[in-house]
């Protein structure tokens, strides 16, 4: 299928499940005037056949089929085809300027798995004392069994339990900030915290991301991450090492924690944060330093298998047309 604007054919490149019949899903008056003051297309793809359906998380029919913004080249041409990822959401953002160069869906409910625990990281540094000491509980440590590093009695800091939750997405240690400051208390902080940096559409079931109840959008990941870069840098430099060293304080021992980010580690890699759960498949937020500039690039509902590299595909898309 290719949708043509102007004189320009798009070759369609998301997901299939994009196309269901009904009326189109639209990107907020705000998101669109963003991408206008660079110049942009506007994408969105006739409706198919009825018996083309698709699910939205939580069993729901989704209510139209995608929209894409597509900004212009910095030269005045209109960017080439974006790489067919197969993600539900996408959103390519400077982080500085609020420039959009791509929005596949960026309105679009979502959910946040393990992109949870950034706001949980967010909460956890300006409601607990760097000092304070957290000793892990059987209710803790219930929230995930399956998991390897904590175990109950474990005892760690604050900021060693921060990379404990960060680099290896440990669902426990996010239990563990919320449990030892009051789970609803910090629940409450966690949504408070989101409204305020004006994420409506978003909300906190649970610190881990474990609940498929934890939805976002793309758009407001976007603000989460931009009062990340500018007010909590320690959180992006935890998340952008491949590999630290925590003390357990219960035994005298050092843990080494490594990172499951394949971009930890890369030279223009500032930060970001995976995601996977059965609901939302995997997530990606990511931000890249290119010509000094702090990228964004979200990918959302995509096969957990590709994120990394769908993530990079459209990352070189965006270097090869926006200088």
């Amino acid at each position: 299928m290719v949708v043509v604007v102007g004189a320009v054919s798009f070759a369609a490149f998301f997901h299939p499940s994009f196309f269901i019949s009904g009326s189109a899903s639209t990107t907020s008056a705000n998101d669109v005037g963003d991408i206008a003051k660079n110049g942009s297309s506007t994408v969105t793809p006739p409706s198919l056949s009825a018996d083309i359906s698709a699910q939205a998380p939580g069993g729901s029919p989704t209510s139209g089929i995608a929209t894409i913004v597509i900004a212009s080249t910095t030269t005045g041409n209109v960017a080439g085809t974006p790489p067919n990822v197969g993600s539900e959401v996408a959103l390519i953002t400077d982080l500085t300027t609020g420039a959009h160069y791509l929005d596949i869906n960026a309105s679009e409910r979502w959910p946040m798995a393990s992109i949870s625990k950034l706001m949980t990281a967010v909460v956890a540094t300006n409601v607990l004392s760097r000092n304070a000491e957290i000793t892990i509980t059987p209710q803790m440590a219930a929230v995930d069994p399956t998991q390897k590093i904590l175990q109950v009695g474990d005892t760690y800091s604050v900021p060693d339990l921060l990379k404990i939750m960060l680099l290896p997405s440990d669902n426990v240690a996010a239990e563990a900030f919320a449990e030892f400051y009051g789970r609803d208390r910090f629940l409450a902080a966690m949504n408070a915290q989101a409204q305020a940096w004006g994420m409506m559409n978003t909300f906190y079931d649970d610190p881990s991301g474990l609940s498929a109840a934890n939805e976002s959008t793309a758009n407001d990941l976007l603000k989460l991450a931009q009062h990340i870069y500018t007010d909590y840098p320690q959180i992006l430099a935890i998340t952008r090492t491949p590999q630290v060293t925590a003390q357990n304080l219960a035994t005298g021992k050092p843990v080494i924690i490594k990172s499951i980010n394949n971009f930890a580690g890369q030279p223009d890699f500032i930060g970001g944060k995976t995601g996977y759960t059965d609901q939302a498949d995997g997530n990606l937020l990511s931000i890249f330093e290119y010509n000094g500039r702090p990228i964004f690039v979200v990918v959302l509902g995509i096969d957990d298998g590709v994120r990394f590299d769908a993530t990079q595909e459209l990352y070189n898309w965006f270097k090869a047309n926006f200088n």
